[in-house]
């Protein structure tokens, strides 16, 4: 983080990596909504909490990219503030655009694991084995006996 053009590469290479994820996650999403045609099998059911979980998924992309969209405007400001002749104001201004920057890619990166996270979960959800249900008349009401305490081997 001390040269404005190193962090507008990385930056650059961070916004085509979210990009191409949400372009990807669309697509797919659009792909498994286009394969249920109003079913009501249990499959069907899996692709739609698919599609929505997908599409919750890009929508934190989105928020994720417009941090970055705003880390962009603040390695530019720092690129500008850098060229200016040494004064204790432009130390104050790289210091702040430093650490508004900071707050920006932090930020993103708290969103992108937040959705990675969840994305996750619900991966794991829909990929577990169905659980059986049980109804109440099901279930037994007969109580556990306590267990017996073993008889002692010592005489």
């Amino acid at each position: 983080m001390h040269s404005g053009d190193d962090n507008l590469d990385d930056l650059d290479d961070s916004t085509r990596d979210i990009a191409g994820l949400i372009t990807h996650l669309t697509t797919a999403a659009a792909f498994a909504a286009r394969t249920v045609h109003r079913g009501r099998d249990p499959e069907s059911n899996l692709t739609r909490r698919t599609v929505t979980q997908l599409t919750r998924t890009v929508g934190a992309l989105g928020h994720a990219l417009a941090d970055l969209g705003e880390a962009v405007a603040h390695a530019g400001a720092l690129h500008q503030v850098s060229s200016l002749p040494r004064s204790p104001q432009r130390t104050t201004a790289i210091e702040s655009e430093r650490s508004q920057l900071c707050a920006r890619i932090d930020s993103t990166r708290r969103q992108l694991n937040q959705a990675g996270g969840r994305l996750h979960q619900e991966a794991d959800r829909l990929t577990a084995p169905p659980t059986p249900n049980r109804s109440p008349r099901t279930t037994s009401t007969t109580p556990v006996p306590p267990p017996i305490p073993a008889t002692s081997r010592t005489r």
